[in-house]
């Protein structure tokens, strides 16, 4: 046993409460979810108490209540158990605290390292990587923006929509097009049809965007709970410590809650650093 999806389908088969339970079809909805965010090849192995971690702090990003956060952890949990239990697997299942409020600081990249996994990998990865760094954006987020969601003028873009036109849940935001990522914009904006997703077309769902980026986080010898949503940790990090104020990265961030932003502000090495220096010299 090997794999997420071998794994799911081996638990459904063969522990009782998930063949016969009444709650069949919510704990099927909870795996799919964690597959969203995994893959179906998932080596099982990387499923360690940093890459659960990873996954809760994905969803608090998106403000999911801790009650549901916990709810689609746990089935991941009972997976690894019961394959431990049937002796499918030989290494013990990590242990996971249900989640009750913000732990911890959130897994991100350097730039430098951003830098690096550009340059590893191929060009429609590397845009994509280069975007989400910049922009902040949730990976759904990137592959459905359109080139009607660009403005070149006023060199913005926006996410979940833009003014005049409402969301399905009326939700967007707005954020300044950062200059490495200008060019790339341009080119990929500038006589696509409006309607047209400027990067959906290449990468028709998230699984594929998961496989490579893991492939090239390996590479740089980055553990597996640096998922591709750290890039999204990675901006609002880098915004903390170049000391822009909480309020407007919790706008640029689209946090309905304060207290979500506020986990950036843990302070880094470097945050400590130039706060010594500042006041001391």
């Amino acid at each position: 046993m090997e794999t997420w999806r071998e794994g799911v389908e081996y638990t459904f088969r063969t522990r009782y409460s998930w063949k016969h339970g009444s709650g069949r079809d919510t704990t099927r909805i909870n795996c799919n979810h964690f597959t969203d965010f995994a893959g179906d090849d998932f080596p099982l192995k990387d499923i360690t108490r940093k890459f659960l971690k990873s996954y809760q702090m994905d969803m608090e990003d998106r403000e999911i209540c801790n009650g549901s956060i916990n709810r689609r952890v746990t089935p991941v949990t009972t997976v690894l158990s019961h394959l431990y239990d049937e002796e499918e697997i030989d290494f013990a299942p990590p242990k996971v605290k249900q989640y009750k409020e913000s732990v911890g600081r959130p897994y991100f990249f350097t730039q430098n390292e951003v830098d690096t996994l550009c340059s590893i990998t191929n060009n429609r990865l590397s845009e994509l990587i280069r975007f989400a760094a910049c922009t902040g954006g949730r990976m759904t987020e990137l592959l459905s923006i359109k080139a009607k969601d660009v403005d070149l003028d006023k060199n913005c873009l926006y996410f979940g929509g833009r003014p005049g036109f409402n969301t399905k849940n009326g939700d967007w935001r707005v954020l300044p097009i950062a200059e490495p990522i200008q060019q790339i914009v341009r080119d990929r904006v500038i006589g696509t049809h409006p309607d047209c997703s400027i990067f959906g077309d290449e990468w028709q769902n998230g699984k594929s965007v998961l496989w490579y980026f893991k492939k090239a986080t390996r590479q740089i010898g980055k553990e597996p709970h640096y998922v591709f949503h750290s890039l999204r940790h990675s901006f609002a990090t880098w915004n903390v410590e170049a000391g822009t104020q909480l309020r407007v990265l919790m706008d640029m961030m689209g946090h309905k809650l304060y207290k979500t932003t506020l986990r950036y502000a843990k302070a880094t090495d470097t945050a400590r650093d130039e706060a010594i220096a500042s006041v001391f010299g």
